[in-house]
């Protein structure tokens, strides 16, 4: 099998995170909606494609990796600061998973 030049998977990434970007769009449209699996499913999409093109990381806090459902704030996910500690926590209310964001003072 031929190898892809340079140009090619530059284009090939341009297009994933086109449709990362509108899958996450879709999905939390979905969740608004009412639709929470309809809404998983996309969020699934989306990081499968993200993983196969290695896109960098931008679902890392916007899905859970517990379950897997769109972390929207005050739908699905809740946002406390730990500044004592220098970190954001992320809870999932799907499933109670915390996510934690180290952050500089």
């Amino acid at each position: 099998m031929p190898r892809q030049s340079p140009k090619t998977k530059d284009l090939a990434r341009a297009i994933a995170r086109k449709r990362v970007a509108g899958l996450i769009s879709l999905s939390e449209k979905a969740l608004r909606d009412g639709n929470q699996e309809l809404s998983r499913r996309y969020a699934e999409l989306a990081s499968k494609i993200q993983s196969h093109y290695r896109i960098r990381p931008s679902l890392r806090y916007r899905v859970c990796k517990n379950c897997g459902s769109i972390l929207v704030p005050g739908i699905t996910s809740s946002t406390r600061l730990s500044s004592s500690r220098g970190y954001i926590v992320v809870k999932c209310m799907v499933c109670g998973t915390e996510l934690h964001k180290v952050y500089k003072k």
